[in-house]
């Protein structure tokens, strides 16, 4: 083989190994997870997070922060990743459902996501932007409700504000209210207050769901009341029962 030759095939083969680095190459350059055959959380916005949600009903949703209790995603599940509850729970979770992984700030979320990874995880989402993005986009968020005035009782109140309708939805297990009395549902902001309605008991709960075309997100406290059947919705405020904020 003359010099010329060998020299066009070193060239041939250069090429060739060029293009194939280019082709399989991973798009961030991990050839750790090539190696190892594993799978990455994939990042997402809260739109598509919400779609994410609505499309599947089997969705697995983890609130990996210390904050649950502030408010959260309807549905979500909170193992904490910095106390190991995340760690405690994964065994307990099935590998092959689909997850969504979010909490207040990337420095819970990234390695909350990851660990789900890491344990053999394929189907992981993670909320870009967290929990606060969510909240400023209007998507739906939930809190709960808990007894006041020597009250027996809790609920979970749902707020979101969506293409222009706000909605705020209200589930309570409460006994039934003395005679003559309703419970009735209201939201407050500092000294500024107004009616939802009166609360329906349907099943072994009673329920609320109020609508409107303007943006009430401003109202951040629930509260339940009960009241005088006679006086019906007079716009004044009785006994309060439950009480919650929306973050």
């Amino acid at each position: 083989m003359s010099k010329r030759i060998k020299i066009y095939t070193s060239i041939l083969i250069v090429l060739l190994i060029v293009i194939a680095g280019y082709i399989f190459w991973p798009k961030d350059g991990n050839m750790t997870n090539i190696a190892n055959n594993k799978s990455e959380y994939v990042d997402i916005n809260a739109k598509e997070a919400y779609e994410l949600i609505t499309e599947n009903e089997d969705l697995i949703i983890i609130d990996v922060s210390p904050r649950f209790d502030e408010g959260h995603i309807p549905n979500s599940l909170n193992y904490y990743v910095g106390d190991g509850s995340l760690d405690k729970a994964l065994p307990s979770l099935n590998k092959d459902e689909t997850y969504l992984v979010y909490c207040h700030v990337d420095s819970a979320s990234i390695p909350g996501a990851q660990k789900l990874v890491d344990a053999g995880f394929t189907n992981v989402y993670r909320l870009e932007g967290n929990y606060p993005l969510w909240l400023e986009e209007g998507y739906p968020i939930e809190v709960g409700l808990k007894s006041v005035n020597n009250f027996v009782g809790s609920g979970l109140a749902i707020r979101s504000f969506i293409d222009g309708e706000y909605k705020h939805t209200v589930n309570a297990q409460l006994m039934d209210p003395q005679s003559g009395k309703f419970y009735e549902g209201w939201l407050v902001n500092g000294k500024s207050f107004f009616s939802t309605g009166k609360l329906i008991k349907v099943d072994d709960e009673y329920v609320l769901n109020y609508v409107s075309k303007e943006d009430k997100r401003e109202y951040k406290q629930v509260v339940i009341t009960e009241e005088t059947e006679v006086d019906g919705l007079d716009n004044k405020p009785e006994t309060h029962v439950l009480e919650g904020e929306f973050e």
